[in-house]
């Protein structure tokens, strides 16, 4: 009765020791899941940002073009060579404004699947150990018997 008894102790504490180092791992994989999200979102804005001065910069050319053959063709700024330098200014700032919000929407997509991905790993870990536990619960619920008969012949 007593190596049945050690058996039970010994395979509810390694369900319960394993359902614990699951739970660990869950956790660790749940804090890279947050940290390559973030770093994700962090490349995500830097892009963005680029592609904005790229284009604020491909604007302020087109102005400089428009404005210089205005003026070479002898025509001055003003009226409807006015009005299209405005246009192509508003444009632009469209154009620059829809790269941002593209790019912090991508960067915020990324953020939540982190977080997805860390309540995922985090979920798991805590199955696991709860696993762990009502297993062992099992084992020692089984072997009740065998464990009163020897706790009774120890201390009884």
């Amino acid at each position: 009765m007593g190596m049945v008894t050690a058996l039970a102790a010994v395979a509810a504490a390694s369900g319960i020791y394993g359902g614990i180092q699951a739970q660990k791992e869950g956790d660790k994989q749940a804090r890279l899941a947050e940290s390559a999200a973030a770093e994700r979102a962090t490349e995500t804005r830097r892009q963005t940002e680029r592609s904005a001065e790229i284009e604020q910069r491909n604007i302020d050319q087109t102005e400089d073009r428009q404005r210089l053959n205005y003026l070479a063709s002898g025509v001055t700024l003003e009226g409807s060579p006015l009005l299209k330098l405005e246009e192509t200014r508003r444009l632009g700032a469209e154009n620059i404004d829809e790269i941002q919000k593209a790019g912090e929407a991508g960067a915020k997509a990324q953020l939540t699947e982190g977080r997805t991905r860390a309540q995922a790993a985090k979920s798991t870990g805590r199955q696991a150990l709860i696993s762990g536990i009502t297993g062992a619960a099992g084992t020692l619920g089984t072997n009740a018997p065998a464990l009163k008969s020897t706790y009774n012949k120890a201390f009884g």
